[in-house]
C-alpha cells in the first residue's frame, strides 16, 4: 500500500510540475508586462508644445525642441514676375523682381519683413503677419509716402503676393488724388546653398 501511495504521489507531482512551472512563467510574464506598462505610462509624451508652430502637438507634455514656426517657411529670397495694374485698363508686366522675406519677431510671434527690390523707386521694407499655415497679411501701413496693404501665400516654394500701393498726389490746382497701383507677384524661392 505504501508503494502504491508513493507511485500515486510521484505521478501527481510529476503531472503537476509542468503546470506549476507554466503558471509561474505566466505569472512572471504578466508581472513584466505590468511593470513595463507602468514605466511607459509614467513617461510624458514629447513633442512640440508651442501652439504657434506648424507641428504643434496638443498631446505633448514635454517640449523636445522640434518646433517649426509658421513664419520660417516664408523666409528667403524669391525671384518674382507679375503685373502692375495702373488704372482700369493698363496692365504692365513686371519681371525679375527680387523679394526678400526676413524674420521679425519684433512684430510678434508671427512677424515678417518683406522687402521688394527692383520694383519701385527705392527698396522698401513692408511689415507682414503670418495669418495661417500658408498665408500672410500686409496690414495697411505708410512707407516712404506710399500706403501699402495686401496679402500673400506660399505653396511649396511658390510665393504669391497681391498688394495695393496708394500714393496721394497733389495736382496743380491743389486738389489731392490717389494714384493706386495693384501689384500681383508670383515667384519661386531660391534654394539655399
Amino acid at each position: 500500500m505504501l508503494k502504491s501511495l508513493f507511485i500515486t504521489f510521484t505521478a501527481y507531482v510529476m503531472q503537476a510540475s509542468p503546470t506549476f512551472l507554466m503558471n509561474k512563467s505566466i505569472f512572471r510574464f504578466f508581472l513584466c508586462v505590468m511593470m513595463a506598462s507602468a514605466v511607459i505610462g509614467c513617461q510624458k509624451k514629447r513633442g512640440c508644445t508651442n501652439a504657434y508652430a506648424d507641428n504643434f502637438d496638443p498631446e505633448a507634455k514635454q517640449d523636445d525642441d522640434t518646433c517649426i514656426h509658421k513664419r520660417l517657411k516664408f523666409i528667403g529670397d524669391y525671384i518674382c514676375n507679375g503685373t502692375m495694374e495702373i488704372g482700369k485698363d493698363t496692365l504692365v508686366p513686371v519681371e525679375d523682381v527680387l523679394v526678400n522675406i526676413t524674420d521679425s519677431t519684433a512684430e510678434g510671434q508671427e512677424g515678417l519683413i518683406i522687402t521688394i527690390q527692383d520694383f519701385d523707386r527705392t527698396e522698401y521694407p513692408v511689415k507682414a503677419i503670418v495669418t495661417g499655415t500658408y498665408g500672410f497679411t500686409i496690414p495697411s501701413q505708410d512707407v516712404t509716402g506710399f500706403r501699402y496693404n495686401g496679402s500673400g501665400e506660399i505653396s511649396g516654394r511658390v510665393l504669391t503676393i497681391n498688394m495695393t500701393r496708394i500714393e496721394e498726389i497733389e495736382l496743380p490746382d491743389l486738389t489731392l488724388v490717389n494714384d493706386t497701383v495693384l501689384l500681383h507677384l508670383y515667384g519661386l524661392k531660391e534654394l539655399e546653398d
